[in-house]
């Protein structure tokens, strides 16, 4: 009956999610509050009537949300963005972590506490909440400002140091110590490992899920999508590391390569059923009792979480070329902690790293903080005004010397030849040794996997051994010449660099190419050498295994250059640029300075049954009552910038509204208010139950081939084609000349019935 029982936990589970989220609706406090606070109250520490008691089932349903939520994070993660927001603002990120982790040090030694107390701390206190933080700017009309958007940014590359954090404490727990050199160790296997997954499914799973959206049914997609995301999270923990990270990757190469919301109308509704599950059960992990004896820690740390995180982000965005007022605003809304802090939290007590009480202390810490951040962001601009005054004037003047100087750096550098010749190899150099690091890491258990299901004297007495390894020597060859061909390109750059203007010039540059030729073959054999596992076949095999593998190297390098060219030019088209991978909607050079029009972006979803829905933006009194404007409009993941007014809005729209904050949140509360019904007259059906539904156009229908008009369906159906995807492009408000082709995804708007009665009629 064990299932039963795990079918009734979760039901429950999802009920009382349900109920703690309408609650902090209603009252304005985050959900995320409201889910662990429900957690708390039905878990099994609080009284002896639990309605759930089974810690093992209650391990099962944290497990299943962690991996949902972790993958609907990852989503918020593009690479494309993470190369647009450049180089300051990753520097910044990790120079916070590490005075995040110097202060939690110092914290530890003060309390006499061992090095994984303080490495545990660290890793709660280095990452900032997502979702409470994104939830706050809405509510204070500052996504788009500034400093918004620079604490969006940070706070997404928080996601990444706070999956590299829980990888390395899931690694160390299978370790059993904390040394700085284990460490270390593990940062650099776990970069390797997340360079080969990375390049790996950007290779496979666009591919797939391209032939997916080719006619295949909604059922096979799930099932694939949500295999793939079990196959990475899995991957990942055989390789030594937490499962959170696949998770984690794949949603980041997902949401990378465009095909966010193709997978989101799959995952979608999973991931938002699933990840309040989490944190409801590590609510009911939470034992309250705890509270008493660590309530001074937690008020301690939550000071230190406010004050130091505060300080410390401040001094980072200086650092990267911020000004006081705009560092200090970003830095007061990067001190929420909140899902990522609370998984570290757990793995350390689970792993036995941590005690207990160290779980309550991240609950404690995530419900003060999640409290004070709202506050805190109100205050911002009084806070950053106050700073800046507050300042000495030398400090002032550093700043603006350290700023120029900064500048002066990086012109100098887009000046540089040598620079803009050598980054790029060097880029590859280093993505490949890690590649090629990571793919030896992996053999193991694959190997191991293989001897599992085939055995290993196939096909012959100890034979596997030889077989597995030589088809993995073929695989690797290709990045290996690549790497080698890169490290012949920078040695003949750095040779013509280093004997320009030299006398023996002539005779020097071929000299300098050879020794540094000669170094860099011996570091590779080195390299390699390290990485080989000797162990798992006799030394005569290994001599045979690298004479086949440099002969097949000779004998067909062309063929293996043009491969791995192949490949490279497949992995650049999936990172390149596409309107469905590019970051959120903004105004050109926005959030720069508006001056005395103190203008800001807010964005606001239009939703049913109210008085903007089924209405062109011309019949709208934004302007005239609000003095807003309607500056782009995101419908169905498809952007319309500055929209004419003639645009109609519909259900679920999201609009992004330019105006001053007060006067936004009056527009807001316009747009969304109810409708109005006319005296003694039913309310219109059509306007209220009008909606937004996707159908696919049946390969067998009738109707392939026929253009709109044509078909009328307008006059036949009472509906309205609103745009067609078909080849991963869409055709927004499509011509009467467009026909329906087979496969053809069709955003029609109608009521349910309408919908209906259409899809009876393509199928037909």
């Amino acid at each position: 009956m064990s299932g039963f029982d795990f079918i009734q936990d979760l039901g429950l589970v999802m009920l009382v999610a349900a109920a703690a989220a309408w609650l902090c609706q209603r009252i304005g406090v985050p959900v995320v509050i409201g889910y662990i606070t429900a957690g708390i109250l039905i878990g099994p520490h609080t009284h002896s009537y639990a309605l759930v008691s089974d810690p093992e089932r209650i391990q099962s349903l944290a497990q299943i949300g962690l991996v949902f939520l972790i993958f609907s994070i990852g989503q918020g993660v593009k690479l494309q963005r993470l190369r647009k927001v450049g180089l300051p603002l990753v520097l910044a990120t990790l120079a916070i972590a590490a005075l995040v982790l110097v202060g939690t040090r110092v914290l530890g030694v003060a309390l006499g506490w061992p090095g994984e107390y303080s490495l545990v701390l660290a890793g709660m206190l280095m990452v900032s909440s997502t979702a409470v933080l994104g939830k706050s700017l809405r509510e204070a009309n500052a996504t788009h400002s500034r400093f918004g958007q620079t604490a969006l940014t940070v706070t997404a590359l928080d996601d990444l140091v706070a999956v590299v954090t829980l990888t390395v404490l899931t690694s160390l727990i299978q370790v059993g110590q904390a040394d700085s050199m284990v460490v270390f160790g593990t940062v650099i296997r776990l970069q390797a490992i997340i360079v080969t997954m990375v390049i790996g499914a950007l290779l496979l799973v666009p591919p797939l899920l391209n032939r997916l959206g080719g006619g295949m049914s909604s059922e096979v997609r799930s099932l694939v999508i949500v295999g793939l995301l079990l196959a990475m999270a899995l991957l990942s923990a055989k390789a030594g590391f937490s499962a959170a990270l696949g998770a984690f990757l794949l949603g980041a190469i997902v949401s990378t390569t465009g095909r966010g919301e193709q997978v989101d109308r799959v995952l979608g509704g999973l991931c938002e059923v699933f990840a309040p599950v989490f944190f409801v059960a590590i609510g009911m992990l939470f034992d309250f009792t705890m509270l008493a004896d660590v309530w001074p820690l937690i008020l301690g740390v939550f000071l230190i979480a406010v004050v130091w995180r505060t300080i410390a982000a401040t001094g980072a965005l200086l650092l990267v070329g911020h000004s006081m007022r705009d560092a200090a605003r970003a830095a007061l809304c990067l001190t929420p902690i909140g899902e990522f802090s609370l998984i570290i939290a757990l793995t350390g007590v689970q792993g036995g790293l941590v005690p207990q009480s160290f779980y309550a202390l991240g609950i404690g810490v995530c419900l003060l903080t999640s409290l004070t951040t709202p506050l805190l962001i109100r205050q911002s601009n009084s806070f950053g005004k106050w700073m800046e005054r507050k300042q000495p004037g030398f400090l002032a003047q550093w700043i603006e010397f350290y700023h120029e100087w900064i500048e002066s750096l990086k012109q100098r550098r887009s000046g540089s030849l040598l620079w803009k010749l050598t980054t790029p190899r060097i880029i590859q150099v280093a993505l490949l040794v890690l590649f090629v690091t990571g793919l030896l890491l992996l053999a193991r258990p694959l190997y191991a996997l293989a001897e599992k299901w085939i055995g290993a004297d196939w096909p012959v007495t100890n034979g596997l051994s030889l077989v597995f390894w030589f088809g993995f020597g073929v695989v690797l060859l290709a990045p290996i010449i690549a790497l080698w061909r890169n490290v012949e390109a920078l040695v003949m750059i750095c040779a013509e660099s280093a004997t320009r203007g030299r006398t023996k010039r002539a005779s020097l540059q071929p000299l300098f190419e050879r020794l540094l030729k000669g170094v860099a073959v011996l570091g590779m054999i080195l390299w390699l050498a390290v990485l080989i596992p000797y162990a798992v076949f006799p030394w005569w095999g290994l001599v045979a295994l690298v004479v086949a593998c440099t002969t097949l190297a000779v004998v067909f390098w062309r063929k293996l250059v043009r491969l791995h060219s192949r490949f490279e030019i497949e992995l650049r088209s999936q990172l390149a640029d596409s309107p469905f991978a590019g970051g959120k909607v903004a105004l050109a050079g926005w959030p720069e300075s508006n001056g005395r029009w103190e203008l800001n972006l807010a964005e606001c979803t239009i939703k049913e049954n109210t008085q903007a829905a089924a209405r062109s933006i011309s019949e709208l009194p934004l302007r005239q009552l609000f003095s807003c404007t309607i500056v782009s409009i995101e419908r169905q993941g498809i952007t319309i910038p500055n929209p004419t007014a003639e645009t109609v809005l519909y259900p679920n729209d999201k609009t992004l509204l330019l105006g001053e904050n007060e006067n936004l949140r009056k527009a807001e509360r316009w747009l969304n208010a109810p409708v109005e019904s006319n005296a003694g007259k039913p309310e219109s059906p059509q306007l209220a139950d009008l909606g937004l539904e996707q159908l696919t156009v049946p390969v067998s229908s009738r109707h392939v081939g026929k253009s709109l008009a044509d078909l009328s369906l307008n006059s036949l159906l009472g509906i309205q084609i609103i745009g067609i995807e078909r080849d991963h492009r869409s055709v927004l408000s499509p011509g009467r000349t467009e026909t329906l082709h087979p496969g053809d995804q069709l955003l029609v708007l109608g009521t349910p019935e309408q919908v209906n009665e259409m899809a009876f009629w393509l199928a037909n």
